[in-house]
């Protein structure tokens, strides 16, 4: 498969979110009440440890290295995924894995998955656009699809969809992973992140023209678009555009911070995981744009070398390139 790259940038979405992930998981399942507010990488002591969602980007960009269709190679890495959820190991599979991942012991960990992937992929049946799977909106599909902005093609957003529709059958998710994967084409194609919002609205509008959820995704969408550009209070923002376990409050919350701290990393990811929800999702997304619009030579240096699972990041970047 052929890629559309400039790969530092590709290398910023994979560290960036990486980073937030790691950000996000300690306090993931912790109230605002319960945190720490300078909560930030120097609070967190030896490795930083990444979530599911670090997890399953990485093998959708794994899918992405290997011959035939996607849509199947995309299913069959998700499968050895879920090896990883419950085995300590390669020998202890109950399969012959296709993921060079899985040759890595450090991927053997779960870490706090999501229920719609796990109980999905367990069933051992794709979902399609035809025969829905389930109605979860979660946000399972959107943290894994940033690697699908890459792929050198007209319509990387149908390839979203398809993805999300493998473990995920409400709308909402497929609109929300094809918005994130459109958002970041046109970051790594050079637009400016606002300019790169306005032509993904335009893009999600047409592809899901005449649905009902569009205008819910994109009024959403609008209220993170405005309140950046506001001297509001960060968490009474974002407490209104939700908690982030469902896909269009997770990209919304992640849009806010990516807008207003563009130029400030680690205040954005601060600032996305600092609420009552879904944490380390909030914290990868904003980490994957900003990672791609900032490229991986402007990310703390430091903070990227204590990551758990660096090895086979750097490994991915280098296949990809």
């Amino acid at each position: 498969m052929k890629y559309n790259l400039n790969i530092d940038q590709l290398a910023g979405c994979l560290l960036g979110g990486a980073l937030g992930d790691a950000l996000g998981y300690p306090v993931e399942f912790e109230k605002v009440s319960q945190m720490s507010q300078d909560h930030d990488f120097d609070k967190i002591v030896g490795k930083l440890i990444v979530s599911d969602d670090t997890q399953m980007t990485l093998f959708t960009a794994n899918a992405l290295l290997l011959d035939g269709n996607l849509r199947i190679n995309t299913w069959n890495c998700y499968q050895d995924w879920l090896e990883t959820q419950f085995k300590q190991g390669k020998s202890e599979l109950s399969h012959r894995p296709i993921s060079w991942l899985m040759e890595y012991p450090e991927m053997y960990a779960s870490r706090e998955p999501g229920r719609t992937c796990l109980m999905t992929l367990m069933r051992g049946i794709p979902g399609d656009l035809n025969e829905p799977i389930n109605q979860s909106k979660g946000c399972g599909a959107l943290m894994r699809v940033a690697p699908l902005a890459f792929i050198d093609r007209e319509d990387p957003y149908s390839v979203a969809i398809e993805n999300s529709a493998l473990t995920h059958g409400h709308q909402m998710s497929h609109i929300a992973s094809a918005a994130l994967v459109s958002l970041l084409r046109y970051i790594s194609e050079g637009e400016t992140l606002c300019d790169s919002v306005s032509l993904m609205r335009q893009d999600i509008k047409r592809i899901f023209m005449g649905s009902l959820e569009v205008k819910v995704f994109d009024d959403l969408l609008q209220q993170a678009i405005l309140a950046s550009e506001k001297d509001f209070d960060d968490m009474e923002i974002i407490s209104r555009l939700g908690e982030g376990w469902v896909a269009e409050e997770t990209l919304a919350i992640a849009l806010y911070c990516s807008l207003k701290y563009s130029n400030d990393l680690k205040k954005a990811l601060r600032v996305a995981v600092l609420h009552d929800g879904d944490s380390d999702s909030t914290g990868s997304v904003t980490g994957q744009i900003l990672g791609t619009l900032l490229g991986a030579k402007k990310l703390p240096q430091e903070e990227i070398k204590r990551l758990d699972l660096l090895e086979p990041l750097m490994k991915m970047i280098e296949r990809l390139s």
